[in-house]
């Protein structure tokens, strides 16, 4: 896996995927199911939305997602740096140990605009 394959993965798994899970679990839950404190006031939130409103949520839910991805890849490419880090993060997958940090976040930064979301 190249760096290019690793950032549209974590881009997949982590946006798409994890918000795709979010809307069908709003969807179909109902508020009487949920038992976590949390899922209940979650779901009495999104009963009384308007389905522009929920749209809404979830753009603010994705935009929330890529920020995080995006923020973790500037830390793993070396832009920013963890409170007490010493030294750089260097990140490889398999056997040829070729290091793929050092542009994730541009890279992920870039296929979010293609795809205009």
């Amino acid at each position: 896996m190249n760096a290019n394959d690793f950032v549209e993965q974590i881009r997949k798994a982590v946006i798409e995927d994890n918000l795709a899970i979010y809307r069908d679990l709003f969807a179909t839950t109902e508020v009487d199911a949920a038992t976590d404190a949390y899922w209940v006031r979650a779901l009495s939130l999104y009963a009384k939305l308007e389905e522009a409103e929920r749209d809404v949520l979830f753009e603010f839910a994705r935009q929330v997602m890529v920020d995080t991805v995006s923020n973790v890849f500037a830390i793993l490419d070396g832009v920013s740096f963890l409170e007490g880090q010493e030294g750089e993060i260097s990140l490889a997958i398999g056997e040829s140990r070729e290091q793929i940090n050092g542009e994730l976040q541009d890279r992920f930064l870039e296929l979010e605009e293609d795809d205009g979301v």
